[in-house]
């Protein structure tokens, strides 16, 4: 027992002295103004190796059907600096090559994705009589994403004394427009709008030159232009289009199981018990308007977790946090989502879960694939025990600062809003401290009067990439009881990107501490391993082990509770 006490004891000071650190390099930090919201990079290049400038990028997001376009530049670069979080999948166009896509990213908000792309050149062929390529006039038009085939200058001009092979040349010509006829389209017209310089003389009359006493001023001229396209490119199109007005479904399951050894304290029930949870979630998305989007998250739960007998003060099983009913299926969410000025400005309004938009960490976000204890993936001190109906605002000045605010109904049963207001705001800002990598760093407020009376919290949540694979993430909270405040801090390290078996893996070690006013205290600890199987199904290993002290008691109660876990989503 001494030395378990004494290595606590020191694994506590040694990180409340390593948090004071991160806190105080995170307040001296200053950095270059970076746009918030998840970004997706990477360079174009052939299948040889060299750059593709000039190429165009497209990212869509899979959900909501949103597109995003830019193009390489000289270095083949290309870079969407802030798009919404969601999986996107990307298409590369370049002249003379074929269509490229990169598919199924996954883009966390406040994060950013290198997808660097390898397009491979068009074979074009047309074949005459003697399966010769036709020679083509340099100024010959071509469609988009074709390039004219090779050929030796004067080709033809060198046939002029033969009738015969100068009659065969020019059947190979017409052969070629024929093929681009049928193979291309003009787009709608677009409205273009081009600048003039023009000057003016004293009377009002216009010139395109220079004259006696005129004065140089700027016009702008509208023209009707097209595109020539292919038609595999309007098909895509007209297939996005239609994708962005339906409606689409995700589902995303997982199974639990867990193993409780008690450790510590008198033996209770759970001593050697073993659970099982079973979740899945339906989701429904549809773009109605123009980055307009509506969501509903259905979810059914099964079986029964840890924490009906052992008694933690947060739960062991994060899915636990979803459970109303067993067996029932119930509505966690739906909302409707508008994006304005430029997407600065982001309304979400209808029945929410305040804290699934507020103390974000790209780290311990998700019990889903992340840690599977609530401790580890929240914030205990946020206070919000319900989901209910209410309202968010995101303002993103796209500067590296995002301010949030959020209101919601904190209890069901309650006859109006005034009886039961939940209300929080959250200040974020994305930097990269002395040459790092990506660091978020934020701080909410909340009130709530849930009880009667107007009780405060607040909070800090951070998470500092070290290196491209490996991320330290903490989280502090205070909340407003009866008397004075209770107390939350949690931390660890986060790694993937090749650091496990396989490139696709992830793992985390993950300590969380909570001190109640009543003299309550929890200690937690917890690793997982989380493997990629496929795109879409991955298989977590979690060890759990949790240290509580009930005021009066004899003894601590410690348990070790080791889980599997079992998601796929699609």
């Amino acid at each position: 027992m001494g030395v378990t006490l004494s290595t606590n004891r020191r694994f506590i000071g040694g990180f409340i002295l390593f948090f004071a650190v991160i806190v105080t390099f995170a307040s001296l930090a200053s950095a270059a103004s970076m746009a918030a919201g998840g970004a997706i990079s990477g360079v174009v290049r052939n299948h040889l190796g060299a750059i593709i400038p000039d190429a165009m990028v497209t990212a869509t997001n899979a959900v909501s059907k949103d597109v995003f376009k830019t193009r390489t530049d000289e270095q083949g670069q290309y870079s969407f600096p802030s798009l919404p979080d969601g999986r996107y999948d990307l298409t590369v166009e370049g002249q003379g090559f074929r269509l490229g896509r990169k598919n199924g990213l996954v883009l966390n908000v406040d994060s950013s994705v290198e997808a660097d792309a390898v397009i491979e050149t068009a074979e074009v062929s047309a074949q005459g009589q003697q399966g010769q390529q036709p020679q083509m006039p340099a100024n010959m038009p071509m469609p988009a994403g074709e390039a004219p085939p090779a050929q030796d200058p004067g080709a033809c001009e060198a046939q002029n004394a033969n009738p015969q092979a100068l009659l065969e040349c020019i059947k190979q010509l017409e052969q070629r427009i024929t093929d681009l006829e049928s193979t291309t389209v003009l787009s709608e017209p677009e409205t273009r709008v081009r600048r003039i310089d023009v000057y003016v003389d004293a009377n009002g009359n216009l010139s395109e030159t220079p004259v006696a006493g005129s004065r140089r001023t700027a016009t702008y001229q509208r023209e009707r232009v097209y595109r020539r396209q292919t038609i595999n490119e309007k098909i895509e199109e007209a297939l996005e289009d239609a994708g962005r007005r339906s409606i689409a479904v995700g589902v995303d399951a997982s199974i639990v199981a867990q193993f409780a050894q008690q450790t510590r304290g008198d033996k209770i029930d759970a001593d050697g018990h073993a659970y099982q949870l079973a979740n899945a979630d339906l989701f429904f998305t549809a773009g109605i308007a123009q980055n307009t989007l509506f969501f509903a998250d259905i979810v059914g739960l099964s079986g029964p977790p840890p924490d009906l007998e052992i008694p933690s003060l947060t739960l062991l099983n994060g899915y636990s946090a979803r459970l109303v009913r067993q067996n029932e299926l119930n509505l966690r969410e739906a909302w409707l989502r508008t994006e304005i000025f430029g997407q600065r400005l982001q309304v979400t309004a209808g029945r929410l879960d305040l804290t699934n938009y507020f103390d974000h960490n790209n780290a311990a976000n998700d019990e889903t694939t992340q840690f599977l204890s609530d401790a580890l993936v929240n914030n205990p001190m946020l206070g919000l025990a319900t989901n209910g109906a209410g309202v968010s605002l995101v303002v993103d000045p796209k500067n590296g600062l995002n301010f949030k605010i959020g209101f919601q109904q904190s209890k069901t049963e309650a006859t109006s809003l005034s009886d039961s207001i939940y209300s929080l705001a959250e200040v974020g800002y994305l930097m990269t401290p002395f040459s790092l990598g990506e660091g978020n760093y934020r701080a909410w407020y909340r009130t709530d009067n849930n009880s009667g009376r107007y009780r405060t919290g607040y909070g800090l949540s951070f998470d500092q990439k070290l290196a491209a694979q490996v991320t330290l993430f903490g989280r502090y909270g205070a909340a407003q009881a009866d008397v004075k405040r209770d107390h939350f801090y949690s931390g660890g390290l986060s790694f993937s990107n090749g650091l496990g078996f396989y490139p696709g893996d992830t793992w985390g070690l993950g300590y969380a501490h909570l001190d109640l006013i009543t003299g309550e205290k929890e200690r937690l600890t917890e690793g997982y391993y989380n493997f990629a199987l496929t795109e879409r199904l991955r298989l977590s290993f979690n060890v759990q082990h949790v240290l509580e002290t009930q005021p009066g008691a004899a003894s601590k109660l410690g348990f070790l509770v080791s889980g599997i876990r079992l998601q796929a989503s699609f």
